[in-house]
């Protein structure tokens, strides 16, 4: 149950068969493991023929894009696509031709997803092809259909209140691989080192970690030859999210054993992440990422974390109102407004509301 929940199960059923030990495994486990491998196959090869269909939608609206995580990386980092769970499609869009992606996928039969986060700024509404399918929570349901983000950008600007800003370069050095026998438009390896170390650490200090998003970090890392850390060091400098580097590879290394930076790349890593967020990581780290549990999560503890990855005054500042006030972005949605500039004068009435909310509980209550 918790191999499923970190989308680790074909992949340890794959390594332990190789190894000849599943005699160890009781049958009950070991056929359970087998279904989801075989399922998993089945379903990766429905995130191909899909991730194919996407590219040529946008290729055929020229809509410039790049493709995040996903099929590419479980092709190459994986001996088989099989052993990596992907559960949505993720791609980097231009700002200026989003929109027109986005109604190019809802022309193909897409449909936006129900959801509670409206509010998101990073990426479009979410779309996919639902045609009718109930979930039975099982996790490795080929047919569970997969949801489409296109993004604007790679991480929410000021995310949790902190200085969060865009990555430089994203477009500039971009890649052409062959990914599913088409060439594709990828982050450079600098730029995915980045993402994919930002991607794991903003689920963890959500309490969303998944073992499996440190495994591909850890794997990259490990497999991708002459990285450029001081140009690694110098963007995520630039973008203020050096800590979170530091924090997944450092997490990387310790559970996977996976390579550190050259010793003064890694030593500016350092300086990066105050010093009550490395002793966190050192004391707690692994054991929070080896037992975390995103169905139960310690209620505050994000706040927490986010506050020992704080690096100034303004920081923290900024993180308490983000907890009391909703981004603007939410406040649009909330109370249906079009013009952004007008979204200051709504957090008098936003506050009054929650504040007659807490109220009217606490008359209840007596």
């Amino acid at each position: 149950t918790h191999a499923d929940a970190h989308s680790l199960t074909p992949l340890l059923f794959a390594a332990w068969r190789e190894a000849d030990i599943l005699d160890q495994v009781p049958h009950e486990s070991r056929e359970r493991m087998a279904k989801a491998l075989h399922d998993n196959a089945l379903r990766q090869a429905n995130v191909r023929a899909e991730l194919l269909e996407i590219d040529s939608i946008l290729d055929a609206a020229e809509v410039p894009h790049i493709v995040l995580k996903g099929w590419p990386l479980a092709e190459r980092l994986y001996a088989d696509p099989s052993h990596r769970v992907i559960y949505d499609h993720d791609f980097l869009v231009s700002a200026d031709k989003a929109e027109i992606g986005h109604k190019a996928l809802l022309a193909a039969g897409f449909r936006q997803l129900p959801t509670k986060d409206e509010w998101i700024e990073k990426h479009l509404p979410s779309v996919w092809r639902n045609d009718g399918y109930q979930w039975n929570g099982y996790l490795f349901d080929p047919h569970y259909p997969r949801p489409v983000e296109l993004h604007l950008q790679l991480w929410e600007t000021g995310w949790r209140g902190l200085g969060v800003r865009p990555l430089p370069n994203i477009w500039a050095d971009g890649q052409t691989v062959v990914a599913a026998g088409r060439p594709m438009m990828m982050l450079s390896h600098e730029n995915t080192v980045i993402h994919l170390s930002m991607h794991f650490a903003g689920h963890l200090i959500e309490r969303e970690a998944r073992l499996n998003q440190l495994l591909d970090l850890a794997r990259f890392v490990h497999q991708v030859p002459d990285l450029n850390w001081g140009v690694i060091n110098g963007r995520a400098a630039t973008a203020g999210v050096g800590r979170f580097l530091f924090a997944s590879l450092f997490l990387a290394h310790e559970i996977f054993g996976s390579p550190l930076p050259p010793a003064p790349a890694w030593k500016e890593l350092e300086h990066e992440a105050p010093l009550a967020f490395r002793e966190w990581l050192i004391e707690n780290g692994v054991e929070d990422v080896l037992t975390s549990n995103y169905r139960q999560r310690s209620k505050g503890q994000d706040y927490q974390l986010t506050f020992l990855a704080a690096r100034s005054m303004v920081e923290r500042l900024g993180i308490l109102r983000f907890a009391a006030l909703p981004p603007a972005g939410q406040l649009m949605v909330k109370y249906n407004l079009r013009h952004r500039w007008l979204t200051p004068l709504l957090y008098p009435r936003y506050l009054a509301e929650r504040l007659g909310g807490y109220g009217r509980a606490l008359l209840t209550k007596n």
